[in-house]
């Protein structure tokens, strides 16, 4: 064993990747700023949910609702708003709350009265963790206030059972679900991500090292001797590659949905729909930027900067609105913030093409504008 020969090969490879700068920026900048930003999002990105109260009205209900305002001062991550009857749906829909409690609005007269009022729950229900941890903060609110007002009655009365085995001086129905239900789980809330996860990154990957591999391997000269013409050129490159690629999105649609079992509400073509804009984006989007790489490592240096700021920004974790404000902006300008909340309209919410048109316009023109960067690449590569 030579260490002379061990050493001039290891100082061939390290003099080779200090050449690269992209290399090195690979190496030392990308895991920084990719921490950084993960570490700023983390820190200051807020898990705080809305709930909804349809308070009792009167004069007599001041001592109900002071009840209520004590009993949820002490929750924490806890946003609290009021709300009429006829706003309770239109709230939820809209996203600015995440459930509802609904009381009579003479409340507290039919229970002076002992005709056990009912309250009502209402719970959105698009995202099955959400709507858990709403449900039983809304549980334990009836609870709490019908124990208190219990011992307050009996205290009035001078008597002297205890409240928590006495039955509830009002009646609680079960909860309604604007979207989704009690059959939703967790799985059913992200499946919608991962869709549009894998019609973004395994395309984006497939055609970039493709596209790469026709350039290295002296493929497009030789095609060029053809009697194509370069705009025929273009056209098969892109339609080949797209047309594999929505082959694909349609087997990981179809799986999610008849073999995995996920729930889902909408139309499925629709959801085939939303992962062929962003699929042609894709394709398109993997051809323009292998033209900036030599080999299949340059490839994977894009990897971070384009998918994996749009995991921490696009909504897959963290609603946008919860994001830190400064990158809130940044969030608008991916197209798999689109992506993913029109596909979780659809198939959570049951939303029509009418419901998420902003979001199909937003993915129409991510992949017409990948088409024009791609075809003007290409018309490059063959000129």
């Amino acid at each position: 064993m030579s260490f002379a020969r061990i050493s001039a090969l290891a100082t061939r490879i390290i003099r080779q990747i200090l050449r690269d700068r992209r290399t090195l920026a690979l190496i030392f900048l990308v895991p920084i700023a990719v921490m950084s930003l993960l570490y700023f999002v983390l820190t200051t990105t807020s898990s705080t949910h809305t709930l909804a109260l349809v308070r009792p009205t009167g004069v007599e209900s001041d001592r109900v609702n002071a009840l209520i305002d004590k009993l949820l001062s002490g929750t924490d991550k806890l946003k609290v708003i009021s709300i009429r009857t006829d706003q309770v749906d239109a709230t939820l829909e809209h996203g600015d709350a995440d459930a509802a409690v609904i009381f009579p609005a003479d409340f507290a007269q039919q229970m002076a009265a002992n005709q056990h009022p009912t309250v009502q729950t209402v719970l959105e229900g698009s995202d099955s963790t959400v709507a858990s941890a709403m449900r039983d903060l809304t549980d334990g609110l009836t609870r709490q206030l019908g124990v208190a007002l219990l011992a307050l009655r009996q205290q009035e009365q001078q008597a002297l059972p205890n409240p928590g085995t006495a039955a509830l001086p009002f009646t609680v129905q079960a909860p309604r679900y604007l979207h989704g239900g009690p059959e939703y789980t967790f799985n059913d809330s992200i499946a919608p991500v991962f869709i549009g996860i894998f019609s973004f990154f395994f395309v984006f990957l497939l055609t970039s090292v493709a596209f790469l591999r026709e350039r290295s391997q002296g493929t497009i000269e030789r095609v060029m001797v053809s009697p194509l013409k370069r705009t025929e050129l273009v056209i098969g490159y892109i339609c080949g590659f797209t047309i594999f690629a929505l082959v694909q999105s349609l087997v990981t649609l179809l799986f999610v949905i008849f073999a995995l079992h996920v729930h889902y509400s909408g139309n499925l073509a629709l959801v085939f729909l939303i992962s062929v804009l962003l699929t042609v984006g894709s394709v398109n989007l993997g051809i323009f930027l292998s033209t900036f790489a030599r080999n299949e490592f340059q490839v994977i240096q894009f990897i971070p900067l384009v998918f994996g700021v749009q995991v921490f920004l696009s909504g897959i974790f963290w609603p946008i609105a919860q994001l830190p404000q400064v990158l809130q902006p940044v969030s608008y300008i991916l197209p798999l913030t689109y992506a993913n909340d029109a596909l979780r309209s659809v198939m959570l919410k049951g939303s029509g093409p009418g419901e998420i048109t902003t979001q199909l316009t937003a993915l129409l023109i991510f992949a017409l504008a990948m088409i024009l960067l791609s075809t003007l690449t290409m018309r490059r590569e063959v000129a």
